[in-house]
């Protein structure tokens, strides 16, 4: 699970660089999204 939590909030990072309101908002939906993406597929697979 912290594979996809860190994998997301890698990725919210680069795109705060490049799309409003900033990193720090993208980081944590990265995060969160990492974490539902993982419980969800938990679940499936």
């Amino acid at each position: 699970m912290l594979v996809y939590i860190i994998g997301g909030a890698v990725i919210g990072a680069v795109i705060g660089h490049l799309v409003p309101p900033g990193s720090i908002f993208w980081f944590a939906v990265g995060a969160v999204s990492g974490a539902l993406v993982q419980r969800y597929w938990g679940r499936r697979f």
